[in-house]
């Protein structure tokens, strides 16, 4: 009968996964592992993610949260997703724990002072960088990116530094913001190596997946803009799911080192 009701389960996952969107189908393998036979995670396991709106809207995670549930490998583990998503967020805000569109509830060291995460999960640079003037400098961001480090690692936690995405579906460089994005996702590749945490480079994946699916038509126009993302910085399913891929593969390694 268990024998039965596991196989049960893991056909259901199978289907789960074989239903989401075209973008997550190629980049599934890191998924399946964290919820497979040989996941890294144990009994209780918490895990923290620090973000900006696209944390706060949080769909990757449910995808994440629901794949751990279907896995008759994860299901009964009662492992924790901490979503702190603070809209509008940047590197220094998120920090603060508050920003003028929103707050996280404390600071960021008092949130892993009371949650005691097993590991801790930031992605942030898009606001950093789209805020223009009132964004973050690049020696800001660098040091912030640091400063939550620090605090991950004295409280305890595994880190996954992950990279900015997108701001624009263009895969050839030509959004407006490319540039800066580009610098910033350098600027957290560099803080990750320095510091010895797991790096997620979402910015380097989404755009491998834009140059395959998003190509230019006879016209020299690209004909789709609204393939991983619905604004051009917000998830769509597909990019969801390609985010939650991406994370389980570092959150994976983060456990095994």
């Amino acid at each position: 009968m268990r024998t039965l009701k596991t196989a049960i389960l893991s056909a259901i996952l199978l289907v789960a996964i074989a239903t989401m969107q075209p973008a997550a189908a190629e980049q599934l393998a890191d998924l399946k592992l964290l919820c497979g036979e040989a996941t890294p995670l144990k009994a209780g396991t918490k895990i923290a993610f620090y973000g900006d709106s696209i944390t706060m809207q949080g769909g990757y995670i449910r995808t994440m949260r629901e794949a751990l549930k279907a896995s008759p490998h994860t299901k009964d583990l009662n492992v924790q997703l901490f979503q702190h998503g603070l809209n509008g967020g940047r590197v220094p805000t998120v920090l603060e724990g508050q920003c003028p569109w929103g707050k996280l509830g404390g600071t960021m060291q008092e949130l892993v002072d009371k949650e005691k995460p097993d590991l801790i999960v930031i992605f942030l640079g898009v606001n950093d960088v789209w805020h223009g003037d009132k964004g973050t400098s690049p020696e800001d961001f660098e040091a912030g990116l640091k400063t939550m480090i620090d605090l991950c690692k004295k409280s305890g936690a595994k880190v996954v530094l992950v990279t900015l995405a997108v701001i624009g579906e263009k895969p050839d460089g030509s959004n407006p913001h490319d540039e800066k994005l580009d610098q910033y996702a350098q600027l957290t590749r560099d803080v990750a190596r320095h510091n010895a945490v797991e790096l997620v480079d979402a910015r380097r994946a989404f755009l491998d997946y834009l140059k395959k699916h998003n190509v230019k038509d006879g016209q020299g126009e690209y004909p789709r803009s609204k393939i991983l993302t619905y604004d051009g910085v917000h998830m769509a399913p597909a990019g969801n799911e390609l985010l939650a891929d991406l994370m389980s593969g570092g959150i994976v390694k983060a456990l095994q080192h």
